[in-house]
């Protein structure tokens, strides 16, 4: 039996009791507000005022609740308080951890965990774009339905009461987000009613104007394409001659005005010789790095030869780990010494569910064990709570809108009926998020699949990584026809699986 199936039974022993007790503090009080989030602020030293009842509930049952769990899972309190409390953002932190409580109040503790709604959405704001992408999941410049902007706002609206809590965090893409003359209408609306707003662009529109119009409007993050430190490797991939200067003046330009800005890499065989570059450049501007994945969808599909191997994805996932294990450990020798450190740690990032496990490899060689959970967060403080909120979280921690409102569990599945689970205007969003069985297959590890090689086991159901990675569901559900249980051959374990498979595909 796995480690999955053994947990969870015996986790199946406590969860009456465990949601029991949150029920009775899961009250929204007319005077105070959510006591769920209240007490949570309170326990971590916030200023918070409650009502007689309130403090009653607080004091008997939220707070003893709280501090036995911090102790059991051996949480940083102090990390804590800094995301929850002290960032500019820490409501949609607030906003996910009442998710988590409620998710264990409906469903218990599982591992994998499964929050009452997810924590991001990544909405495809539309199908129009100003450039041709090899890799582009949306095979966007097409003219397709899309939803009006009153019909946007509906979803806006939506989307600010899932579980009785709201979505924490909220992410225009696309095609390109900003072709939608109503885009910088719409996040304005979102950002009023959504804590954390963030945008993903090819950068090309991103003038000192519109850079200027996302600060206002309230877009807290940019998260800008760029596949290459030199003009031929970013517009041979773009297909698009001069995209690459506007997209370098656009990242300037967001930086100027002091929004949050990443550098966003989709890792090819044609750019293996540029990611260093890359990053050193994330390093110059201090802005922020991610990876991502290249996976077979959409028009990406025609060109599957760029696809990376085990190998190669290895090593590129090696070289953004490294950036960030020694920021970690630089950061940690400050901390020891001055008490307080001002290094930024959580800036290299990969979507690539691998990435926990080679963080984790990687700091090991250290003397310490880091663990990254999913690609928000990298720290000691979520060591203890890996194997729940870890690895991909397709369905499970975030999920996808189309351009129309269809809803699917992440951007890199197909669009087609088998991964449809809903229409966000047309559908109860509880509904399908509670008893989707597609969901519910994805929120499972205990059923991924094995293979023998060579007088060997391998793949991602005996990987004992499963929990903080478990592979990516969209990448095996394409090279494996639809099967969402098959494992992940872009990992350096299935390597002999990936020669096997990519023969009959390339």
């Amino acid at each position: 039996m796995q480690i999955e199936s053994v947990e969870n039974t015996l986790l199946s022993a406590v969860n009456p009791f465990l949601r029991r007790i949150i029920s009775h503090f899961d009250v929204e009080c007319k005077q105070d507000g959510s006591l769920l989030i209240n007490s949570l602020r309170s326990f971590l030293g916030g200023d918070v005022s409650f009502c007689e009842k309130c403090n009653h509930l607080d004091r008997r049952i939220a707070n003893p609740f709280y501090e036995a769990g911090s102790r059991l899972l051996r949480t940083d309190k102090v990390f804590m308080r800094n995301m929850f409390l002290e960032q500019e953002y820490g409501e949609a932190w607030l906003k996910g951890f009442a998710l988590m409580m409620k998710g264990i109040e409906k469903y218990g503790i599982r591992i994998p965990f499964t929050p009452a709604g997810p924590f991001l959405i990544v909405w495809d704001f539309t199908h129009l774009c100003n450039l041709r992408c090899k890799h582009c999941y949306q095979n966007a410049g097409t003219t397709l339905p899309e939803l009006s902007t009153e019909e946007a706002f509906e979803v806006v609206d939506k989307l600010s009461k899932i579980a009785d809590v709201g979505l924490p965090a909220l992410s225009f893409s696309g095609g390109e987000p900003l072709m939608r003359k109503d885009f910088f209408e719409v996040a304005a609306y979102a950002s009023k009613k959504i804590p954390y707003i963030t945008v993903a662009t090819n950068g090309t529109l991103l003038t000192k104007d519109n850079a200027k119009r996302l600060k206002d409007v309230g877009v807290e993050y940019a998260e800008i394409s760029l596949d290459g430190v030199s003009r031929q490797v970013h517009e041979n991939f773009r297909r698009v001659p001069g995209c690459f200067e506007k997209t370098m003046d656009g990242m300037q330009n967001c930086i100027d005005e002091n929004i949050d800005t990443c550098i966003a890499t989709t890792a090819h065989k044609e750019n293996l010789g540029e990611i260093e570059g890359i990053m050193d450049l994330a390093d110059e501007l201090s802005a922020r790095f991610i990876c991502f994945n290249y996976v077979p969808t959409g028009r990406a599909k025609r060109f599957i030869e760029l696809d990376l191997s085990p190998e190669e994805r290895l090593s590129v996932l090696e070289m953004v780990g490294k950036r960030m294990v020694d920021a970690y450990f630089k950061s940690k020798e400050e901390k020891d010494k001055c008490g307080r450190s001002d290094i930024g740690v959580d800036r290299f990032f990969s979507t690539c569910p691998q990435y926990s496990s080679v963080v984790k490899n990687l700091s090991r060689m250290k003397g310490e064990t880091i663990t990254v959970g999913s690609h928000y967060a990298a720290t000691k403080a979520v060591e203890n709570v890996a194997d729940f909120l870890g690895g991909c979280g397709a369905g499970r921690l975030y999920m996808a809108v189309e351009p129309n409102g269809d809803m699917k569990p992440c951007v890199f599945f197909p669009t087609s009926e088998d991964t449809m689970i809903g229409n966000i205007l047309k559908d109860e969003f509880e509904d399908v998020w509670n008893h989707n069985g597609f969901l519910w297959r994805l929120r499972t590890r205990k059923k991924l699949e094995s293979y023998e090689a060579n007088d060997r086991v391998i793949g991602c159901g005996v990987c004992e990584d499963r929990y903080i990675c478990g592979g990516c569901r969209a990448r095996a559900y394409y090279y494996f026809r639809g099967n969402i249980n098959a494992s992940d051959v872009g990992c350096i374990h299935n390597e002999e699986l990936w020669r096997k498979v990519t023969k009959s595909i390339v």
